[in-house]
């Protein structure tokens, strides 16, 4: 049997049968491993409660299933449920983990609903969330497009277009389609693309799960709730000698439509749409033509030539330019909630009108809107904030979970570059 080599109290060495090393070897690679071990996380606990906010009322909603998802990193690690009891309330017992992330979700009459993401921060042993749910609707009628931008660029024998729409519901329900698919999901937003498109790509709003083809265009199947939902998608058209033709059909009714033309590119578009001064951005210089009010069914015909050759342009990079004015769709849907809701706050959270000032505010320095316009939407926007802001009854709907951590900087006090 081989014998180990250990040294003594003296420096000189002694050998050790072969089991008793290995023995000896254990107990340091315990002792090692006791030195890196950390103490596990403490118990801690994600409480909350489910309400319907259909109606003009918070009712909370007993009996609902809640689902409680664990990830470490971007890994689903752990999953429970809970059952809420007749005050809408529901608890989780977990490990209060800075390193791990929470989702709460619920599922109700059709409609999706998830919290934000939940983290504990050090010594934190307690988080609560709210989920707010609506009735549903299978009206489609509720729905619009408030924003519809196409950019349009060259590439290589072939044109591609990327749309970025904002859908509008104004409603205090949510809409979760009529038509049933055969695998249960229920179809919400259809597209029609133009003929001969190819090469489509979901971008913002859009997932692969949940989106599936049609003939000339495809459907989506996530809920569309009370609010603003932004959608981006793009494809490619053929291009032949040096030209290409591009004729899209609107799905909804859509209050302003915007087409921007690659500066690489000669875009010229036919009525509806109007020229308008183009948009600088970080790309280039695009070309602008924009309409109004136009209803479901209108085409939108556009016709590039002096195609040159293709630019290596990252996807991202391009909507990323256009951040900022698309952006700014989301002012939009806040002035017609308004007027649903007489003698009440208006149905927004105050992130939602954080955001809506700062994208009203991009839009105006971006030349979108005059500065009458801007002046009177914005004193209506930070009115509503005040009225948000205020100290509420015991009776006021409870604010979401997180929310009240904007940055002040996004509550711009008054018009960019002025005092006001």
């Amino acid at each position: 049997m081989k014998r180990m080599a250990l040294p003594m109290a003296g420096g000189a060495p002694t050998a050790l049968p072969g089991a008793l090393a290995v023995l000896v070897l254990a107990g340091l690679t315990l002792q090692a491993a006791a030195g890196f071990a950390t103490a596990a996380p403490p118990p801690g606990t994600i409480s909350g409660r489910v309400q319907s906010m259909t109606g003009g009322k918070v009712t909370p909603l007993a009996g609902q299933t809640v689902t409680l998802t664990t990830y470490s990193g971007s890994a689903e690690v752990d999953r429970a449920t809970a059952t809420t009891d007749a005050g809408g309330r529901f608890t989780f017992t977990v490990a209060a983990d800075p390193a791990r992330t929470y989702m709460v979700n619920v599922k109700y009459r059709g409609g999706d609903y998830d919290s934000l993401p939940v983290r504990f921060k050090a010594g934190e042993r307690a988080r609560e969330v709210t989920l707010r749910v609506y009735e549903p609707t299978t009206d489609s009628s509720i729905i619009r497009v408030n924003v519809h931008h196409v950019i349009v660029e060259p590439g290589e024998g072939l044109v591609r277009v990327t749309e970025l729409l904002v859908f509008v519901n104004p409603t205090d329900r949510t809409y979760i389609g009529a038509t049933v698919r055969q695998d249960g999901k229920r179809e919400t937003l259809r597209f029609r693309l133009p003929h001969g498109a190819a090469e489509v790509s979901y971008l913002e709003g859009l997932m692969e799960c949940c989106v599936f083809p049609t003939p000339g265009g495809f459907v989506d199947t996530m809920d569309v709730k009370p609010g603003a939902r932004e959608i981006g998608f793009s494809y490619t058209v053929p291009s032949r000698g040096g030209g290409a033709t591009v004729v899209r059909t609107l799905d909804y009714p859509t209050d302003l439509v915007e087409v921007f033309g690659d500066p690489a590119a000669r875009l010229t578009a036919a009525a509806p749409l109007a020229v308008q001064a183009p948009v600088r951005t970080e790309q280039g210089t695009f070309s602008r033509f924009s309409a109004r009010s136009l209803a479901p069914g209108t085409s939108i015909s556009l016709v590039l030539s002096d195609l040159p050759a293709p630019r290596s342009a990252s996807r991202r990079l391009l909507v990323a330019a256009f951040a900022g004015v698309a952006a700014a769709a989301l002012v939009y849907p806040f002035v017609r909630r308004g007027s649903r809701w007489p003698g009440r706050q208006p149905p927004l959270h105050r992130e939602e009108l954080i955001d809506a000032i700062a994208a009203l505010d991009d839009l105006y320095q971006a030349g979108g809107i005059d500065e009458a316009a801007y002046r009177r939407q914005r004193a209506r926007y930070k009115r509503w904030l005040l009225e948000l802001t205020a100290p509420a009854p015991a009776t006021a709907r409870p604010r979401n979970d997180g929310e009240g951590e904007a940055s002040p900087a996004r509550q711009a006090e008054g018009p960019p570059g002025s005092g006001g």
